[in-house]
């Protein structure tokens, strides 16, 4: 076909034709798309249970994980972070200053020494409040209540779960 035949055809055209033509189509999404987008959201759904349910176990050692909770180990008794992370904005009255944290260990060890943590705050002032102790750490009071272990049956753990309950045990 000629290009001035083509020119007359179109010539011809009635203008709402031609501007229904130019309308764009919305391209329709085909199975690949709709399937990457449904993997994304899985995994960030897996990512966020996960993470719901790390966060709410203080201590996940006990159910076989490596993961203890935040610890500070003072006058010969263990104190962990309490289940509720209650912290205080100001100091209390009744607050009895004992001293600074000096030294920690690992996050999925547990202190054994005297002002000793499991968590990166050495330097931090500690205070005995009733029964508990509150750890002053980046200008609030976190209190931390008496950590009680729970009874271990040592009949029915494996040589690994033994040795991550208790570092000093050998075979």
């Amino acid at each position: 076909m000629r290009k001035e035949a083509f020119f007359e055809v179109l010539g011809g055209l009635d203008n709402d034709i031609v501007k229904g033509a130019e309308t764009t189509m919305k391209k329709k999404l085909n199975w690949k798309v709709w399937g990457a987008m449904a993997a994304c959201l899985a995994l960030v759904c897996v990512f966020a249970v996960n993470s719901v349910f790390l966060n709410n176990n203080d201590n996940l050692i006990s159910q076989g994980l490596a993961d203890v909770a935040p610890m500070v180990y003072v006058n010969d008794t263990l104190y962990k972070q309490s289940d509720a992370q209650q912290g205080y904005p100001e100091q209390k009255d009744d607050f009895i200053y004992l001293g600074k944290i000096r030294d920690t260990v690992s996050e999925d060890s547990t202190p054994k020494e005297n002002f000793q943590a499991n968590d990166s705050i050495i330097g931090c002032k500690v205070y005995q409040y009733g029964e508990d102790i509150v750890v002053h750490i980046n200008g609030a009071y976190w209190l931390y209540t008496k950590y009680d272990e729970p009874e271990v049956d040592w009949d029915n753990l494996t040589e690994q779960e033994k040795e991550q309950l208790d570092p000093t045990y050998t075979k």
